[in-house]
């Protein structure tokens, strides 16, 4: 008969099931998996770092800051590591199969638009062709629209009239005569201009289909007297206007918009790179400054004036700046307003005035003018203070806004700021935007509010931002590189790896029945319920699964496995004692019930220390293992329970087990041996073998590190064309196995030989995940120049060499000798002195124009954006990596570049701002980037070095969270047990097992390494294996396991010992006798599993198969010869006998 526990029980199991499957189904969109499992994306920013700054600090401060912004809690996997001085390279996982072909089709369509693209060079380009060459430039460029040709034939008969009137300017010989022809110059010029804008408004760019899709989707609502008007979204104003701008191109909208709809419904938070750069777009910098109201300012008209023609960072002016304001569109009351801007985007000006601020537009966006002086803003500069914390908040009219309070300096700097200015406007700024200007009604400090109309999305970004900390070093606005990398694995291994994990947990499942027969059944079930549990909770707190999870997970089945047998072993105790079925049940729960309990909360004091120590990569094991734990519990002694219960009331009354039906199994497994007797054997054999690995661990030293720990050289493989459009392509094995080579080929003291140990990941991979035409090679060699000469010799049959180039002025000696011109004109013709160059370059004002004339041989636009792209990238010149450029060709065409320019702009070196720094920073680094990238050979293959993933800091939290956790178990245990031996037992127990598979590690490494053993390692499976995160976390697992396994000999020692106070050495072996059948069985179904994962998981998987095998074998190992005898002491023996004492009341023997 059901009781009301038991329904009660029911529907909490039932419920948790149906709330994690929900959460599971679909497990494709559902399930994360981590870039070392899936694959990734790699994004790479710069960090603009000053003069007087500490780089290796800053980046460690920025890189932190980063990762609270984007993931505090570890959960989604995004990696972030530190190139060189001042790039950082942040990984993602990759999208799902499904997304990423979503994807591709509407980055394919982008992509051909921008192939196609008709742009104001091209159309220079093209109406510049000389003679028959022309009329097929225009055909090209028309791409088949008659009207595109009509209207470029049309702008090539305007440029040919400029050209003459030109001609004839240059001509005349006497000043009347130029006077009377300028004004015709002048009608050309105009004339031409018009024609050549009527062309691009037949052609879409992809940059404005991506304004489009970039707007938000979000409609605002006002309040206009009595009526409630809804305004169309940001996207929709975008599209209309785009639409209008291009009549002719509704179709092409149509289709792209389409595309992009398509892959929009199926993306997933951060399931796209976009949501990345999205969030570390600003440094979180929170400043404050007073606006200028209209007539309040006397250069009010010039700074506008500069404004739009030079662009904010450009303007001439001390004591004001123009400032970004983070979406105008926010700032609109009333219809009326809305039509105005929707019509004209410069209505913004319009709109500030009517709210007392000065207001200005560039390029389309609206900036607002501030006061820059010091008793009219509070910035970083104004000295050392914070935002102490940040909250989503509702103001006065119960709108959502951002509430923020200052730290104790802040306030006081903020109330002497807003006392001088009450009654004017003070913008609230973030990362230099704009995003409240209210007027002040009397002086505010401790705390404040970002009000404005924001979405929760919006409110929830903001205060993550201010509560992660600002950064004073910023990143580049952009990243400087996106790629996709395949599986760290690589696929093949990865599949590998979950075809043995599937015939492990096969293989458990059917040994439990098989040994426990009906119970074994239960037990299946168990774990079935329990993975349900899993992933239904990482997937409801969206984790990511990665290497490490799954250590955390593969421990949890272990435990979950053990959990089972130890009930299971006590019921068995119970029944051959002559207890009934339903008395064995209920007794063999209740007396596995502490050592169930022990075992997973030590666990969990791991668990916890971990998350709050440890680094994101670490938190995700932390977060793993610790749903495990809870699930764990709760399908061993809540559903476990359920069933047995629900049976005996169906009318189960007899069971059995393989012991039971098969006595000598019984006696096999039940041992009367005297551990205690051999502790000092034990004591030899630990201290011999970790005082080698040791040994070894020295001898070895950093070589036993992985290049994630060490830094290294990274060099990029680009294969050369197939001459049909694409690239050659090579398999991962085929590369690996040439790098390998070059490696063999060395002589032993060459720095080469380290490549024998390379990874190698294919980037952007076809489906089968390991062919590509371009691979990333990653080593721990730190010679970058004999890394690269050595793999562009190894892939020469397959790589493109690009031979030296000249041009004109690349052998310049001297400042004044370079043809670099200063661009402080918004015409590129107006600059370098050609005036029939009419292509607008007024976002690279204040920069530099680098005219690169007579290339010889002419080369390729692609060829040539590539070589200077790649000398960018080097560490030598990867100062530059933040700065704008472009590249326009002048002379000849895409395929065959005959002159061009190259366009730089970098504000912090503005000609504008100061001349010197701009010849000595801009122009003359430029120069040298130049020559350096175009005259000299080079190959299609990038290099540069990279710093270790886990630097100091990581070290020290690593060193911190093992002593914290070490020292929460210890007191636990002493609490759980009473004594202090038996937490000292559990603490050296764990050290000895970690400082043993270490040991293993190195001895396994100098076997494959010498070359007497190296065949024997290879036939056994032995690998170099380094030392890295997976490494980490399997060594995690291992203190994890072993832990649990001494805690449950500990439990049976303190229930034998009873009342006594101390632990006698019959009751120690006797306690070990009990728990062996229970240690075999746990120890080798967890082992068996490691076996198969280490035999079949591939190569990618051995050093961490490897470790945990050894680790399973030393911990179940160090449980019996470890800590047992450190729980006994001689003197409690003598103590028990001098007292006449035999066996002490509660000893239990062994059966």
């Amino acid at each position: 008969m059901l009781t009301r526990q038991m329904i009660r029980n029911g529907l909490i199991v039932i419920a948790a099931i149906a709330l994690c499957v929900w959460n599971i189904i679909p497990p494709e969109k559902q399930l994360r998996l981590g870039k070392d499992l899936r694959g990734g994306v790699s994004l790479i920013y710069t960090v603009s770092i000053d003069s007087g700054e500490n780089a290796s600090d800053t980046m460690t401060k920025t890189i932190d800051a980063l990762r609270k912004r984007v993931d505090p809690d570890g959960l989604l996997e995004i990696s972030m590591a530190a190139q060189g001085r001042d790039r950082i390279e942040i990984s993602m996982p990759l999208p799902s199969e499904h997304v990423k072909v979503l994807r591709k089709k509407f980055e394919d369509a982008l992509a051909q638009l921008g192939k196609a693209q008709v742009t104001d060079a091209r159309v220079d380009q093209a109406v510049r062709t000389p003679g028959a060459d022309r009329d097929k430039a225009i055909a090209e460029l028309a791409g088949g629209s008659d009207r595109r040709e009509e209207l470029l034939k049309a702008a090539a008969a305007k440029y040919d009239e400029l050209v003459a009137k030109h001609a004839a300017y240059d001509a005349a010989k006497t000043d009347a005569e130029k006077e009377s022809i300028a004004p015709q110059v002048a009608a050309a010029e105009i004339a031409y201009d018009a024609a050549k804008k009527a062309v691009l408004t037949t052609a879409l760019s992809a940059e404005e289909i991506r304004h489009v899709v970039n707007a938000s989707v979000r409609r605002r609502s006002i309040v206009e007297g009595k009526d409630v008007i809804e305004l169309p979204s940001e996207r929709e104003v975008a599209e209309q206007r785009l639409r209008e701008a291009h009549p002719e191109s509704g179709k092409d909208i149509d289709r792209l918009l389409g595309l992009y709809n398509d892959y929009a419904k199926e993306r997933t938070t951060l399931d796209d790179p976009n949501d990345l750069i999205r969030m570390l777009k600003g440094a979180g910098v929170l400043s404050f400054r007073i606006a200028v109201e209209p007539g309040k300012y006397p250069q009010e008209a010039k700074v506008r004036q500069e404004l739009r023609e030079r662009g904010p960072q450009n303007v001439k002016a001390s004591d004001v700046r123009w400032f970004k304001i983070n979406q105008i569109e926010n700032w609109i009351t009333t219809k009326a307003e809305a039509e105005a801007m929707r019509k004209d985007p410069d209505f913004a000006p319009s709109l500030g005035k009517l709210r007392s601020y000065v207001v200005g537009t560039y390029n389309g966006e609206a900036y607002m003018l501030c006061w820059d002086v010091r008793n009219a803003r509070l910035t970083p500069a104004e000295g050392s203070w914070a935002v102490a914390s940040a909250r989503p908040g509702t103001d006065q009219l119960g709108k959502p806004d951002i509430q923020f309070e200052m730290n104790a300096n802040g306030a006081r700097l903020l109330g002497e700021l807003t006392r001088q200015h009450v009654k004017e406007p003070m913008a609230v700024l973030l990362d230099d935007e704009v995003y409240t200007a209210p007027t002040l009604q009397s002086e505010i400090s401790a705390s404040g509010q970002i009000s404005g109309d924001f979405d929760e999305e919006e409110i929830r970004y903001i205060v993550r931002v201010l509560a992660g900390g600002s950064l004073q070093a910023k990143l580049s606005p952009e990243p400087i590189s996106i790629s996709s990398v395949g599986p760290e694995l690589g696929a093949d291994n990865l599949r590998q790896g979950l075809r043995s994990g599937v015939i492990a947990i096969s293989l458990v499942a059917g040994f439990m029945v098989v040994y426990y027969f009906g119970c074994g059944f239960v037990a299946v079930l168990a774990l079935l319920v329990n993975s349900i549990l899993i992933l239904g909770a990482m997937s409801f707190a969206q984790a990511a699964f990665t290497m490490p999870g799954i250590a955390g997970v593969i421990l949890t089945f272990g435990m979950a496995v053990d959990s089972n047998v130890l009930i299971y072993e006590r019921m068995r105790e119970e029944m051959l004692r002559g207890a009934d079925l339903k008395t064995a049940v209920r007794l063999g729960f209740d007396k596995a019930l502490a050592s169930i309990v022990d075992g997973n909360v030590t666990n969990l004091i791991v668990c916890v220390v971990l998350y709050y120590t440890g680094t994101p990569e670490i938190r995700g094991f932390s977060i793993a293992m610790g749903v495990g734990v809870v699930a764990t519990l709760f399908a061993a002694l809540v559903f476990s329970r359920l069933i047995f219960h629900i049976m005996l009331a169906a009318g189960w009354r007899k069971t059995s087990m393989l012991p039971m039906a098969i006595p000598a199994i019984q006696r096999a497994i039940t041992p009367h041996f005297n551990w205690l007797r051999w502790r000092y054997v034990f004591i030899g054999i630990s201290a011999t073998y970790v005082s080698l690995g040791l040994i070894m661990v020295f001898v070895q030293g950093k070589k036993l590190l992985d290049n994630e720990f060490l830094g290294g050289t990274q060099v990029t493989l680009q294969l050369k064309s197939d001459g049909h459009g694409g690239h050659v392509m090579m398999k991962r094995q085929d590369v690996d196995e040439r790098v390998k080579q070059i490696a063999r080929d060395a002589s032993p003291d060459n720095e080469l030989r380290k490549l024998d140990f390379a990874e190698v990941f294919p980037v952007e991979p076809q489906s089968d995940g390991v062919t590509s035409d371009r691979f990333i090679i990653k080593t721990v060699a730190e010679n970058s120049k004999a890394v690269l000469g050595a793999l562009t010799e190894a892939f020469a049959d397959q790589m493109d060499t690009r031979p030296p180039l000249s041009f004109t002025g690349s052998n310049a000696v001297g400042a004044r000798a370079i043809p670099a011109f200063p661009i402080e004109k918004p015409l590129l013709g107006q600059n370098i002195d050609r005036p029939l160059l009419r292509q607008d370059v007024k976002p690279f004002m204040g920069g530099v124009a680098i005219v690169l004339d007579k290339i010889d041989p002419p080369t390729s636009l692609d060829q040539l954006q590539a070589r200077l792209r790649a000398t960018r990238e080097t560490a030598d010149f990867s100062d530059t990596l933040s700065r704008t450029t472009s590249l326009i060709p002048i002379d000849g065409s895409d395929n065959e570049v005959k002159s061009a320019v190259l366009l730089v702009q970098d504000p912090s070196a503005s000609i504008f701002d100061n001349e010197a720094k701009w010849d000595s920073e801009l122009k003359t680094r430029e120069w040298a980037l130049v020559t350096d990238a175009l005259t000299k050979e080079t190959s299609p293959a990038s290099v540069h070095n990279f710093s270790a993933t886990i630097a100091s800091t990581f070290r020290t939290n690593a060193i911190v969270a093992s002593l914290m956790s070490f020292v929460f178990i210890g007191i636990y245990i002493w609490v759980r047990f009473k004594a202090p031996r038996y937490s000292i037992a559990a603490v050296v127990a764990l050290v000895h097992d970690v400082l043993t598979v270490l040991g293993l590690l190195a001895i396994a490494s100098v076997l494959y390494e010498w070359q007497p053993t190296h065949d024997i390692a290879a036939r056994l499976g032995l690998l170099p294996f380094k030392i890295d995160l997976n490494t980490v976390a399997a060594l995690l697992t291992i203190a994890g396991y072993s832990l649990n396994d001494t805690v449950i000999v500990m439990d049976r020692i303190r229930e034998n010992r009873g009342k006594l106070p101390y632990a006698t050495s019959t009751i120690i072996n006797d306690s070990i006798n009990q728990t062996f059948s229970r240690t075999l069985i746990t120890g080798g179904t967890t082992l068996t599993s490691c076996i198969i994962l280490y035999l079949f998981g591939g190569e990618g998987m051995r050093t961490f198969a490897f470790a945990l095998t050894t680790g399973l074998i030393v911990g179940t190992y160090s449980s019996v010869a470890v800590a047992a005898p450190i729980v006994w002491s001689r003197r409690f023996d003598r103590d028990h006998a001098a007292s006449g004492g035999g066996t002490p009341p509660g000893a239990v023997p062994a059966v």
